[in-house]
């Protein structure tokens, strides 16, 4: 594997990633690697999709700083391994603990200052553009791929962002895909997922390590960030709720959403929040997958990748975009 920065022999090949997540962002950086040109559009303000990490300021001296989107991950397979030296190398993530509850010799990774500081340690070297929503592609020879506001042209294009929103720009499009793949493609579905960011007055009951599964109708997920060690000058807490209770309270207001899942937490907060935000995630872990780490078509230069591919979470979305960008070096006839 090469090194960051490294590139083989320049090509002329040319390839569009829509979505930056993990997937698109690793697809990107082996093409890179190959030198092919890529460029990365994504909709959001800040990159990484689900590595998400926010700051809220309450005053000068109490800031929160919150993972609201993948809280940690872990490692099965040596491909992946890989990967993570390099950021543990590089001092971009770090062990947080080995199990929650009860230890189990797994190490449990996450960003040193939040894990949106691994989509920025990927990112730091491509050709990325926030806040660029893509309205439409077409292909005629090559891609052409329209934003609100510009127009990009490539030989590939790679779509990572959710399989439903992929499909909606496809339909918009008047791509009309195969049948079989068409189907293939409904069939990968999300859970939603609605989270709160609390800043609590005083430090939380969350059981070291900073962060506890719940089997609860309200609540999954609870996390301590102050005890993870990315929010030293605030008391932040992040909560994910049930699937279930997503889907219940989807269009409630903030106010009423923020009272149920905070009341059903009150006694691991043990605290008064002094302030919160809401976040909804309509595209959460998937619940069905494509059975391979990615979908290529014989028709188009046209490639699907991310966690709805195999496996869910940081890893499988890794070993997604590996396998993608493995699939498009072929296509161009490079060696990956």
């Amino acid at each position: 594997m090469l090194q960051k920065g490294d590139r083989q022999n320049k090509s002329n090949a040319t390839c569009i990633v829509i979505g930056g997540g993990i997937s698109g962002l690793i697809t990107a950086t082996v093409l890179q690697r190959q030198g092919i040109e890529v460029t990365v559009l994504d909709k959001g303000r800040g990159i990484g999709g689900r590595l998400a990490t926010r700051r809220i300021k309450y005053s000068e001296s109490i800031v929160g700083v919150f993972d609201y989107g993948t809280q940690y991950f872990n490692v099965e397979q040596p491909e992946f391994q890989i990967w993570v030296d390099d950021w543990l190398q590089q001092g971009v993530i770090k062990k947080w603990c080995e199990g929650f509850g009860e230890a189990d010799g797994k190490p449990r990774y996450c960003g040193v200052n939040g894990t949106r500081g691994i989509a920025k340690y990927l990112a730091q070297d491509l050709d990325v553009h926030v806040n660029t929503k893509v309205v439409k592609v077409s292909y005629d020879k090559h891609w052409l791929v329209e934003t609100e506001n510009k127009h990009y042209q490539a030989d590939m294009l790679l779509m990572s962002v959710p399989v439903p929103q992929a499909l909606e720009l496809l339909d918009a499009s008047l791509i009309v895909l195969p049948l079989e793949i068409r189907f293939s493609l409904e069939s990968i579905s999300y859970h939603r997922c609605i989270t709160v960011l609390a800043l609590l007055e005083k430090p939380s009951n969350i059981p070291a390590p900073g962060g506890i599964t719940l089997e609860d109708d309200y609540l999954v997920w609870l996390a301590d960030n102050y005890q993870k060690g990315i929010s030293p000058h605030g008391y932040a807490v992040t909560l994910h709720a049930t699937s279930s209770f997503s889907d219940d309270y989807w269009n409630s207001d903030d106010a009423e959403i923020a009272y149920k899942l905070l009341s059903a937490a009150a006694d691991y907060l043990d605290s008064a929040v002094i302030t919160y935000q809401i976040h909804r995630w309509r595209y959460s872990l998937p619940k069905t997958f494509y059975f391979e780490p990615c979908l290529a078509l014989l028709e188009l230069p046209l490639v699907f990748a991310g966690d709805g591919f195999v496996a869910p979470k940081i890893e499988g979305a890794v070993l997604s975009g590996m396998a993608a960008g493995k699939l498009i070096s072929q296509r161009f006839g490079l060696k990956s």
